[in-house]
């Protein structure tokens, strides 16, 4: 069924609101879908013979952008899910990134390995979804013009959704002119559209007013023994606690912790230097994530600490004089709850304040939205 037609259904159903610009990317969004038919329907004769004496031309792929909630993400998996094709894959930006820095390892010492990871993918895929396209990362910046001129050159189509126009990607990030040749691959390989309605359709069923949280509490854990009461619930056996794991060769200290679930405190996940790398680990290991003492984001200088051990947890004094504020900590927070929220892991906080008002500060309010709206829809009893 194509794209329009399973659109259609589901407002028809009441599953969704029609939405003008919605409508008009499934349409972009099936003719995409029929040239990659029509390119497959070549015999496999005439394509070999083809591809000896002609340069396989990429078709045009679609950057999706708009605000948090918009239905980027959603029309994207409608279209995966119609595609007839076997070589096609559909994957978190993230952990996009993470393989390559992992192949980026396995070709070490080797010529051009961008040319090899590009290679690699070619082999396997014609039709690459990206998920969250969103970078913040020097290094992840610095590789992608050639990652992505090598992959797209080679005839695969990008499908991507992010919450900005690619113009604004990688804003205000070091060293962002070696990054705007990435810009203009983007618009070299994709037809960029914007989906970015009035309204954030997450929300539209949810009075925030009224909304009884199921995984969030607002006060301190001793207060209330809000986390205590769910780990008590859901953990059965097999219960460690005060001890650590080891992720990327580095400690991080729980509370408590059983096969499928484990506790941490907010600092011992969030304010050292850990990666979307860490929580795509923890997400792969852990069914539930419980945190105690998720402060406010608001700006204010804390002091500033160095640590005694390597993942900053176990602190060991105060540097005179200095502070910081805690947007590392808050960029570390949205991390993780992005990856929280694409895997299905049950996420279940005790918070100084309530999710509208986690966020105070000005550098991430834009990213922040995405990560209130995603809060407040992990509260949802069909949510994980």
């Amino acid at each position: 069924m194509s794209v329009i037609k399973q659109y259609k259904q589901l407002v028809e159903h009441e599953k969704l609101n029609l939405d003008v610009e919605q409508h008009k990317a499934a349409l972009a969004l099936d003719k995409l879908s029929q040239k990659l038919i029509s390119a497959q329907a070549q015999t496999p004769l005439f394509a070999v013979i083809k591809n000896l004496f002609i340069k396989n031309e990429p078709i045009q792929g679609i950057y999706f952008h708009g605000r948090v909630g918009r239905g980027k993400t959603m029309l994207m998996d409608l279209f995966y899910q119609q595609l007839n094709l076997t070589r096609k894959r559909r994957i978190h930006f993230h952990h996009f990134m993470e393989s390559v820095h992992q192949l980026l390892n396995d070709f070490s010492g080797k010529d051009n390995p961008l040319a090899l990871i590009a290679k690699t993918w070619s082999e396997e895929v014609d039709v690459l979804c990206f998920d969250e396209f969103f970078v913040n990362d020097i290094a992840d910046a610095m590789l992608l013009a050639g990652l992505l001129e090598a992959m797209l050159s080679q005839g695969i189509t990008l499908i991507a959704t992010s919450n900005c126009p690619p113009d604004q990607l990688y804003q205000n990030g070091l060293q962002r002119v070696r990054f705007l040749p990435t810009i203009d691959i983007i618009h070299q390989y994709c037809q960029v559209i914007s989906i970015n309605g009035p309204k954030d359709h997450r929300m539209l069923d949810t009075n925030i007013a009224t909304l009884n949280y199921r995984d969030f509490y607002i006060g301190t854990e001793t207060e209330s023994n809000f986390l205590t009461h769910h780990f008590a619930a859901l953990a059965k056996s097999n219960i460690r606690y005060n001890d650590s794991i080891i992720i990327h060769s580095r400690a991080i200290n729980f509370l408590a912790c059983t096969e499928d679930i484990i506790w941490f405190d907010f600092m011992a996940l969030c304010s050292s230097p850990r990666s979307q790398r860490d929580y795509i680990k923890l997400a792969d290991n852990y069914d539930t994530v419980l945190i105690s003492n998720v402060p406010q984001f608001n700006g204010a200088l804390i002091p500033a600490v160095f640590s005694g051990v390597e993942d900053g947890y176990q602190r060991s004094g105060v540097l005179m004089g200095q502070l910081r504020g805690l947007d590392d900590e808050a960029r570390r927070f949205i991390a993780l709850v992005d990856e929280f929220y694409d895997r299905g892991v049950r996420l279940i906080i005790a918070a100084e304040v309530d999710i509208a008002e986690l966020y105070q500060g000005t550098q991430l309010s834009f990213e922040f939205a995405r990560c209130r709206s995603r809060l407040f829809e992990m509260q949802r009893l069909s949510y994980a």
